[in-house]
């Protein structure tokens, strides 16, 4: 009889622990990756760009719908000092799709400062979200001209 109920038992476990095991908690449906999409342009994270202007440049699978919200971001650090604060304001909104060839391309405006890039990318009904930070230093565009001016002054 003992056999029976502990043969029985390891039946039953069998049956109900892989179901377990294989649960989703609905994490996976929001960190789903494209790995068919790729933005190009800016490459590395929290780039630094010395022009107001950027072309945002992807690959991506031909239809996809790619939406971008430009935001500027302010920081303050508020009297307790534990907490950083992020503040970001929306400037521009496009909308871009995938070309037969592919690609996407899209020239966008940045404000002075760091600008927070976020990209909706809808395929088939579903959307994924990709975010990049880019910092745009005017300081760095001045600089560049400086040094081709200085360059011109010293070939004459």
């Amino acid at each position: 009889m003992l056999k029976k109920k502990l043969l029985f038992l390891v039946l039953l476990l069998t049956f109900i622990l892989p179901t377990f095991a294989y649960a989703s908690n609905g994490e996976d449906k929001k960190n789903a990756k494209l790995t068919d999409f790729e933005i190009t342009n800016p490459k590395e994270e929290a780039a630094i760009v010395p022009s107001e202007n950027i072309v945002l440049t992807g690959i991506g699978v031909e239809k996809d719908k790619i939406d971008i919200e430009v935001y500027s971001v302010k920081r303050t650090l508020p009297k307790d000092k534990e907490k950083e604060s992020v503040i970001k304001k929306l400037n521009n909104s496009y909308v871009v799709n995938v070309d037969a060839l592919k690609v996407f391309a899209q020239e966008i405006e940045l404000k002075e400062g760091e600008n927070f890039i976020a990209i909706t990318v809808t395929r088939g009904g579903k959307k994924y979200n990709i975010n990049k930070t880019v910092n745009y230093n005017k300081n760095m565009e001045l600089n560049k001209i400086i040094r081709q001016l200085e360059y011109k002054d010293s070939v004459n």
